[in-house]
């Protein structure tokens, strides 16, 4: 044993992450580099220290040599018999409450010493949730494995790596991750993430032609599996950014940063964001020529959930979801879009339609300079897309820019969609398309303003249902568009109802769409130019002559379910710092703004706000019972713990 004479250090033993186990140390050449036999004359306290092997300094009381050392769980080190520790420390009385958030305040004190540190931690708990899941949000793994990047940064998860329940940590930057036949449970389905306290980042900034894979992760046959980041800023899929010309497009436009393809269903993944690249987030499966199962109607998949992200600067589409394609060609492997409410094509053996996906919702994201679309959701049913906030799209100038021009689409082929608490605002393209079938669509409480004015055939909502027959299924078409504030629009209408598609005839028994106008707030058409006061600039029907304008839009002139229209942003009298908010509080139509857009914290994650002094704020807990530790350390190296517990009924 080497023996020499130092200072003892003053620094604190930071708690250990990894609180599992308790082991007792002899004071050995394994435990100590060194044992203090002499002291420093201005060192009042105790005649010996200890460094143990983390390398931190140890006052080793009077009385205690050749006595036990035990490290505690929490890291701190305490000896068995050390008589001086005088430190008195109480985490406060046990609370019950029903709310999310409380405060914790403790008491501390030593006649002999002055009190230097507090430390508190959540000592037990509920699990907290990593998104909303299949089972509820909770999780709590069956297994725990850890993954680093090798060689490329290529990594392939199959059915022989992977099992249900497992958590899988993505430590560092990988070039691509790939999932072939993962599949976990319901109730234990395979968690992918970053480590906690780190950035994982997945993708190739430059990709081109032959350059690996072209995406940054990539599903087939996948189902019942969870990404989701620590924090949207955690997990990290960044696309190409490689924009040379690869044959008309950039490279880059070829790239997926999430492609969820071959049957792969019943998936979430939140909590990341995802940039550059062509389209960020592709989820579709394509027909293949002898298997069935991908023809439609012999398959619908089920559940994707896509929430609290953000997507920024993608060549293509920010997320697109379903087939667009009508028909499919089976021999040259290629769309073939004729049009879903036409009889389907002669050859039956060549052309299949996609199969559908049920279920489909994303909310909680921030979707901002897409060079096409910002949401597309096509052939899906049962949809739902909400809170999310949508801003400058349609952001690459190429010559069909106007053929991908929609902030919120919902494509041909789609039944049942619930479009709700969105914000869409500052773009050359329009807010929201939709060209779904049958009744049950609704577009309610969306705050929709400012429209580029060089968009000159643009219009903010576009409204072309089909009522027709979607290969042998008759499905009139109704949409309601109700409580929405519709401002400043570029040279289009604020609402157009498109009738070309529309009209009876050809299917027996089909009605003509229906759209119901009512309580929205459509203001400053021609983007606040003033002038005529036309009423088509506000809500234009195409060819209402060929049906009768009644047979289309219900729009209620008075009552409570009224619409009211202003030329101007002045006589709207709005807040536009606010949401668009009228001043006058008897205008009850329009959009209110009841939760946040955009990405949100962890849902259940708490916090413990100043985790370093005596008092401390604790929110964002979930029902369960919570016991959280306080560590107290004073000046003579010495720490004393006290718990409270605190039961939350929300």
């Amino acid at each position: 044993m080497t023996l020499k004479k130092e200072q003892p250090s003053k620094a604190l033993h930071e708690e250990s992450e990894d609180m599992s186990h308790t082991d007792t140390l002899q004071f050995t050449n394994a435990l100590m580099d060194a044992l203090i036999t002499e002291t420093n004359s201005e060192d009042a306290y105790g005649d010996m220290y200890a460094r143990a092997a983390d390398g931190s300094m140890r006052r080793i009381p009077i009385g205690t040599v050749g006595q036990m050392l035990t490290v505690a769980a929490d890291g701190f080190p305490a000896w068995a018999n050390d008589t001086t520790n005088a430190i008195v420390v109480d985490a406060g009385q046990h609370q019950a409450i029903s709310v999310a958030n409380t405060n914790l305040q403790a008491t501390a004190s030593d006649p002999n010493s002055t009190i230097t540190s507090y430390l508190w931690t959540k000592q037990s708990g509920p699990v907290e949730p990593i998104g909303t899941g299949f089972n509820g949000g909770s999780f709590t793994p069956l297994r725990t494995r850890t993954f680093t990047p090798s060689g490329a940064g290529d990594i392939v998860f199959d059915n022989t790596n992977t099992l249900p329940g497992d958590l899988i940590i993505l430590e560092g930057n990988f070039r691509s991750v790939r999932l072939d036949n993962v599949q976990g449970t319901p109730a234990n389905p395979i968690v992918f993430r970053n480590p906690a306290g780190q950035v994982t980042r997945i993708g190739n900034t430059t990709w081109a032609a032959n350059g690996g894979p072209a995406y940054a992760l990539q599903t087939s046959n996948a189902k019942h599996f969870i990404f989701a980041g620590t924090h949207w800023n955690n997990l990290l899929f960044t696309g190409s950014e490689i924009n040379t010309d690869g044959g008309g497009e950039p490279y880059r436009s070829a790239y997926r940063n999430l492609s969820f393809d071959a049957f792969s269903e019943k998936f979430e993944i939140c909590y990341f964001t995802a940039t550059q690249g062509g389209t960020c987030i592709v989820a579709k499966t394509d027909p293949v020529s002898g298997q069935s199962a991908t023809w439609y109607p012999n398959t619908t998949l089920q559940d994707i959930l896509i929430h609290d992200f953000i997507i920024d600067n993608p060549y293509n589409e920010g997320l697109y979801i379903g087939h667009t394609a009508t028909y499919w060609d089976l021999i040259s492997n290629t769309p073939y879009n004729q049009s879903p409410y036409d009889a389907p094509p002669a050859d039956s053996n060549r052309y299949k339609q996609p199969i559908m996906i049920s279920n489909v919702r994303v909310w909680n994201g921030r979707i901002l300079n897409t060079g096409k679309d910002g949401i597309q959701i096509s052939a899906c049913k049962n949809i739902e897309v909400f809170q999310n906030e949508v801003v400058n799209w349609a952001s690459v100038n190429v010559p069909d820019r106007a053929n991908h021009n929609g902030g919120i689409l919902i494509g041909g082929r789609s039944e049942t969609s619930n479009v709700h608490d969105n914000i869409t605002h500052d773009s050359w393209g329009e807010h929201f398309q939709f060209y779904g079938t049958g009744t049950g669509h609704i577009f309610k409480n969306n705050l929709c303003y400012n429209t580029d004015a060089s968009n000159v055939s643009g219009d903010m909502a576009s409204i072309a249902a089909r009522s027709g027959s979607n290969n042998t299924e008759n499905h009139p078409g109704q949409v309601t568009v109700e409580a929405n504030t519709f401002a400043r629009c570029g040279n289009g209408a604020l609402v157009r109802v498109n009738g070309y598609n529309n009209k009876s005839g050809g299917v027996s028994g089909t009605d003509n769409l229906q759209v119901i106008l009512k309580r929205n707030i459509l203001m400053a058409p021609r983007n606040n130019a003033g002038g005529d006061n036309y009423d088509s600039y506000y809500v234009y029907t195409e060819n209402p002559q060929d049906y009768g304008y009644n047979n289309i839009v219900t729009r209620p002139l008075t009552g409570a379910d009224a619409n009211v229209q202003y030329l101007t942003m002045a006589i709207a009298n709005v807040d536009t710092n606010n949401y668009y908010l009228p001043n006058n509080a008897s205008v009850t139509q329009g959009f209110r703004k009841t939760k946040p857009v955009g990405p949100q914290p962890v849902t259940g994650a708490s916090v413990i706000v100043t985790p370093n002094a005596a008092a401390t704020a604790v929110t964002n807990m979930v029902s369960g019972v919570y016991v959280f530790r306080l560590v107290v350390g004073n000046a003579l190296g010495q720490y004393k713990e006290s718990t409270v517990q605190v039961t939350v009924t929300l």
